[in-house]
């Protein structure tokens, strides 16, 4: 039987999305094993930018990027229509515009422009973080009440709260190692947008 046009885009979208996060997270974690000159520990993933495999690094991000806007748009159409969140979409979207600016201003560094890039780099790490994450807790919240979304459900909540948390935790504690602070949040980003991309492809296969 072939598949509506639903499903297929609902089993397209959720593969985009599986793949922008397989290549963020390979691409960041090879960084981080072979920059010699950069301790993980300490640096933000930002630092792994410019120098050896920084291109790679902002490829992922422009990458990630496209995913972001992805889920933006399929997020909204997936869900029932009286548990739909805008705002949510909006969110992602907004994540989507931003995260390409990180990566990009990194490449004014040493330039007459480099104080006004890092000032906009700044502010753009953390309206990306703080879109993405309240996006994701208002979509989980959503998604566990919504019968053709809710199958392990309370998975997304879990991490989508326990990256709120972490986001929180990483701008008001400083005495914690900054670099590792913020790639515990990313992974957990990371982890919650993969269990997304799944409860899409399950919503498309129940509806085949």
């Amino acid at each position: 039987m072939l598949a509506s046009p639903r499903n297929a885009w609902l089993s397209l979208s959720a593969s985009w999305i599986n793949l922008t996060v397989v290549v963020f997270a390979l691409t960041a974690g090879i960084l981080q094993s072979t920059r010699a000159d950069l301790d993980p520990f300490v640096m933000p993933l930002s630092a792994y930018l410019r120098g050896p495999g920084g291109a790679w690094l902002r490829f992922a991000y422009y990458f990630m990027a496209t995913g972001l806007a992805c889920l933006a748009w399929v997020s909204y159409r997936v869900t029932r229509e009286d548990l739909r969140s805008r705002l949510a979409s909006v969110l992602f979207l907004i994540a989507a515009v931003t995260l390409p600016i990180v990566a990009a201003t990194v490449l004014y560094q040493q330039t007459p422009q480099e104080n006004l890039a890092q000032l906009i780099h700044g502010q753009a790490a953390q309206t990306t973080f703080l879109c993405l994450v309240m996006g994701m807790v208002l979509l989980s919240s959503r998604w566990v009440r919504d019968p053709r979304m809710r199958y392990m459900g309370y998975w997304g909540v879990v991490l989508a709260w326990a990256a709120f948390a972490q986001m929180w935790l990483l701008a008001l504690w400083k005495g914690l190692p900054s670099g590792l602070m913020q790639k515990v949040l990313i992974v957990l980003i990371l982890l919650w947008l993969g269990w997304a991309a799944r409860q899409l492809r399950r919503a498309g296969a129940s509806q085949a």
